[in-house]
C-alpha cells in the first residue's frame, strides 16, 4: 500500500539520519583528537629544539627522572636527534640572517631557507603548518632575549600523513558501516511497523465490515420512513429522519472509499484529462445549488489545459472542493475557479476559493485531518462530517499530485497542482 511505502521510506529515512549525526559526531571527535595530539607533539618538538638553540642535543644518558620513574622522552633514545629533519635561522629585528643551521635537512638550501623563513614571518603567527613540494612543514618563531628571533622549521610529513591517512579510512568506515546499517535497516524495518500494518488492516476491514452491515438497517429505517409517509403522509419528523439517513450513507459510503483508497491506486486509467473542460463542468453543475443560496460562481479557465490522470477520480477531487467552497461561502459571497497551466513545471493548478469572514484565526494545518471541522464544539449548522478534504487530500496524493490551503484578503483558496 502507498502509504506503507511512505511510512517505511520515513522510518528509514529517520533512523538514518540519526545514525549518521551519531557516526558524524564520534569520527569528527575522534579525528579533532588525532589532529590535535599530532599538533600538540609537532608543538613540542619545536620547542625542544628552540630551547636548544635550534639543534638538537646529542643522546646523553638521563640522570634524573620524575617521582614516577621517567625520563626526558626526548632523551629515552640515542637516533631521536637524527630522526628529526628541521632547519633553524636566526634573524635580527631588521630580517637579516644571523645564523643558519640545515645540517639535519636536504630539503632546502640556503636560499630557500631564508626565503621560507621570511614567509613564516610575514604570515604574523607565532607558529603554524606549510606545504613544499607535497611535503608538510611545521615552524616556530621563538623571540630572544637580545631581540633577535629564532626560526625553526621541521619536517612533519609522516605525522600529518598519519593523521590525513586515518580520516580518510575513517570516513569510509563510517560511509560503510552507514550503508551498512541502512541495508539491515531496510532488510529488518518490517518486523517494526509491522504491528502498525496489522492494526491499519484491521481497521480498514473493520470499517469497510461495518459499513456494509449498517448499510442493511439504514436502508430498511428508509424504507420504513417512506412507508410511513405513504400512509400518513409527508412532516418534520420523516422527513428529518430521510436527510439524517442520508447523511449517514453518505457517510459511510465516503469511509468505504477512504479505506480502499490505496487499493484504488491500482484501478486508475491513466489518459490524457482535458481539466479546462472538467473543471468548467464541475461549476457549472454548481451554479443553481449557489444560485438558491444566493451565492455567486465566476470561473477563470484557460482553454486547453490537458495533463495525464485519471479523469473519474480527479473530477471527484475537483467535485469535494467545489462543494466545500460553495457550503462554507458566507451568504450572498462568492466562488472563483481558475484553472492555469503551471509555471514552474508542466501540468495544471487548479485554483478553487471562496469568501469566509470567519477564516483569519482558523488552524489550517489541521484541515485534510478527518472529521475536522472548523469550529471546536464541532456543532457546525453546515451539512457533512469534516471528511470530504480528507478525502480530497487522498486524491491529489492518488493522482501524484499536490493540494494546499490559504487564506487571504477575507477568502479561503485550495489548490491543486497536477503534473503533466
Amino acid at each position: 500500500m502507498d502509504m506503507i511505502k511512505k511510512l517505511r521510506r520515513k522510518f528509514i529515512l529517520v533512523a538514518t539520519v540519526g545514525v549518521v549525526i551519531i557516526v558524524a559526531g564520534a569520527l569528527g571527535l575522534i579525528n579533532t583528537i588525532s589532529y590535535m595530539r599530532m599538533e600538540a607533539q609537532v608543538e613540542t618538538i619545536l620547542s625542544y629544539i628552540s630551547q636548544n638553540g635550534g639543534k638538537v642535543p646529542l643522546y646523553t644518558s638521563p640522570k634524573e627522572t620524575s617521582w614516577f620513574g621517567e625520563t626526558d622522552w626526548s632523551q629515552n633514545t640515542p637516533d631521536f636527534s637524527y630522526q628529526l629533519r628541521y632547519f633553524s635561522i636566526l634573524v635580527d629585528d631588521e630580517g637579516y640572517a644571523r645564523d643558519i643551521n640545515i645540517a639535519n635537512i636536504a630539503a632546502f638550501t640556503k636560499e630557500e631557507a631564508i626565503q621560507y623563513a621570511r614567509t613564516t614571518v610575514a604570515k604574523g603567527q607565532p607558529q603554524g603548518f606549510f606545504e613544499k613540494n607535497k611535503a608538510s612543514y611545521g615552524y616556530m618563531i621563538t623571540p630572544q632575549p637580545d631581540g633577535d628571533y629564532l626560526i625553526v622549521i621541521m619536517d612533519c610529513t609522516r605525522d600529518v600523513a598519519a593523521v590525513r591517512t586515518f580520516m580518510r579510512y575513517s570516513l569510509w568506515f563510517g560511509v560503510g558501516c552507514i550503508i551498512l546499517y541502512v541495508v539491515i535497516l531496510a532488510a529488518l524495518c518490517n518486523l517494526a511497523i509491522k504491528p502498525f500494518i496489522r492494526n491499519m488492516e484491521n481497521q480498514k476491514r473493520f470499517i469497510t465490515n461495518a459499513g456494509h452491515e449498517l448499510k442493511t438497517p439504514i436502508a430498511i429505517i428508509s424504507a420504513n420512513t417512506e412507508a410511513l409517509e405513504l400512509i400518513s403522509g409527508k412532516s418534520q419528523w420523516t422527513e428529518n429522519i430521510l436527510k439524517q439517513v442520508q447523511r449517514l450513507s453518505k457517510l459511510i459510503n465516503d469511509l468505504i472509499m477512504l479505506s480502499k483508497m490505496d487499493e484504488q491506486k491500482q484501478e486508475l486509467v491513466i489518459e490524457d484529462v482535458n481539466v479546462s473542460e472538467l473543471a468548467a463542468s464541475v461549476a457549472e453543475s454548481f451554479q443553481m445549488v449557489a444560485q438558491e443560496a444566493g451565492k455567486t460562481i465566476s470561473t477563470e479557465i484557460a482553454p486547453g489545459v490537458v495533463v495525464r490522470s485519471d479523469s473519474k477520480r480527479l473530477y471527484t477531487l475537483v467535485n469535494i472542493l467545489m462543494d466545500n467552497a460553495v457550503k462554507y461561502c458566507d451568504d450572498g459571497g462568492a466562488i472563483a475557479v481558475s484553472v492555469t497551466t503551471a509555471k514552474k513545471q508542466k501540468g495544471a493548478l487548479v485554483a478553487i476559493s471562496n469568501t469566509y469572514a470567519d477564516g483569519a484565526n482558523m488552524d489550517y494545518s489541521h484541515f485534510f485531518e478527518r472529521f475536522y471541522r472548523g469550529d471546536e464544539s464541532h456543532n457546525s449548522q453546515k451539512a457533512g462530517y469534516g471528511i470530504g478534504l480528507s478525502m480530497a487530500e487522498e486524491l491529489a496524493q492518488l493522482l501524484k499530485g499536490k493540494l494546499g490551503v490559504a487564506y487571504k484578503d477575507g477568502a479561503i483558496t485550495f489548490t491543486v497542482r497536477l503534473n503533466s
